[in-house]
């Protein structure tokens, strides 16, 4: 691969990134809270906890008077074109769940929390903050400015980062210990979801941005042996008002569905566009940009679309679910309950966890980067409780090919079924097909040599 066009590829990356984990201020009001020893299923009643049974544990609280395990995440809270103060809301959430149960070996989770205001000379200062702060690892951190300037400042202190948003600065980054490829991810498997649900003719609709364009020939190699062509690119400048337009053009290109690659607020744009123009085209998304409420709202328009994410949404049946319903319900926080909550801040919850068992098991009690870090490129197989198609986590892993710090390779296609059960909710999301990472990007610029 070039230098030019590796540097085309990163900068396109780097944007979707923070488009395909957008959020907005428009939320559906849920349920009320529920204490912790309950859950809220999608969005009705309550049931007692098992919290062995599902893979957790309940040791009492947490003692305040021992060492604390202090962790940071930093991300832009809320700017004129991405808001992402859920996952810091989350990850406040899910630390005080956590403590009721136990904390870290007895010990308390203290969070600190930061926004890059998604500038550059911020972010480099919530870096100084965080390490002021303490701070021996951050959890579900997502830059949105400045990420190469962050990582030297972030690798200069030794903070590992765990279950972070990888960015193209990141991919090869020691101490990135990503679950799964996050945004990097949704941008190049999203198409794969299209294809699975019989889509070969795909079309692009995406942020406007000049680098972007090299997108359309890395699709089209990574998906040439699927049959799948890509006749139809259209950026979306900004201050858009008229989107029929995209809609009216993949139709005119004789595509059989899109992926947007755009901001949460640009993509429900084209998603209404299509709605009010009656299209039969399908339409690429992702669990990370879409809850449950915005979904069904969309009424018989949501049978046409395809989500994407790396674990399933909130509203799915899985037992370790309950847990996290019911630890996210007892915020109060509106983004948080399960009807509204994406994909995204589930991350803070799930990387938690995964930093907790890992703690847990090691015994550990010394609360440092060193020893973190030491843990983190020990430890393997970390049970993810079939949050990932029962793949289980191995924090230092590397893959071949470009993306070497891309987590898990797990990733689901799911559709909308206005029938299935959510537990007070109507309809409910369900799986349709199961993604590998590698194996998508087998043989192509990013990933390892074929034959995998």
């Amino acid at each position: 691969m070039s230098r030019t066009f590796a540097r085309l590829l990163a900068a396109f990356l780097a944007v979707a990134l923070v488009a395909a984990a957008c959020s907005d201020d428009e939320k559906t009001p849920a349920a009320g809270g529920s204490d912790s020893a309950s859950a809220s299923g999608g969005g009705g009643g309550t049931e007692a906890i098992d919290f062995e049974a599902i893979g957790l544990w309940d040791d009492g609280p947490c003692d305040a008077s021992k060492p604390k395990l202090v962790i940071g995440l930093m991300t832009v809270f809320e700017s004129g074109k991405i808001s992402l103060k859920d996952q810091a809301t989350a990850l406040e959430a899910s630390a005080e769940a956590f403590n009721e149960r136990g904390g870290a070996n007895g010990s308390c989770i203290e969070v600190h929390t930061c926004d890059d205001g998604a500038n550059v000379d911020q972010a480099v200062a919530c870096v100084r903050e965080l390490d002021g702060a303490g701070v021996v690892a951050t959890v579900n951190d997502q830059g949105t400015a400045g990420q190469a300037e962050v990582r030297a400042a972030m690798d200069a202190l030794a903070i590992p980062r765990v279950a972070s948003n990888v960015s193209p600065q990141d991919w090869d980054d020691p101490l990135m210990y990503p679950m799964d490829a996050s945004g990097t991810g949704v941008t190049l498997l999203q198409p794969k979801a299209l294809i699975e649900d019989g889509v070969k003719e795909i079309g692009v609709i995406r942020v406007s941005l000049a680098e972007a364009s090299a997108l359309l020939d890395l699709l089209k190699g990574i998906y040439a042996a699927d049959g799948a062509t890509f006749p139809f690119d259209a950026p979306v400048p900004e201050g858009t008002t008229d989107f029929s337009q995209f809609i009216l053009g993949a139709q005119g290109a004789g595509v059989g569905g899109v992926s947007l690659s755009l901001g949460e607020q640009e993509a429900v744009q084209v998603i209404r566009a299509a709605q009010q123009l009656g299209t039969d085209l399908k339409i690429g998304g992702s669990i990370g940009t879409f809850a449950h409420s915005s979904v069904a709202e969309l009424g018989d328009f949501a049978n046409q679309m395809v989500f994407l994410w790396a674990f399933p949404p909130a509203t799915f049946d899985l037992p370790v679910y309950k847990a996290l319903r019911a630890d996210m319900t007892a915020s109060g926080d509106e983004s948080l309950q399960p009807a509204n909550l994406k994909g995204s801040p589930m991350r803070s919850w799930i990387g938690l966890y995964a930093l907790l068992k890992m703690i847990r098991d090691a015994k550990l009690t010394d609360f440092s980067r060193a020893s973190i870090t030491a843990m983190l490129n020990e430890a393997k197989d970390v049970p993810m409780l079939d949050m990932f198609g029962g793949e289980n986590w191995t924090p230092n892993t590397d893959h071949q090919g470009l993306l070497k710090r891309a987590g898990m390779n797990h990733w689901a296609v799911y559709t909308w079924d206005p029938n299935a059960s959510a537990d007070g909710l109507e309809g409910n999301f369900v799986e349709k097909a199961e993604i590998s990472f590698d194996a998508v990007l087998c043989g192509s610029p990013l990933g390892a040599p074929a034959p995998c």
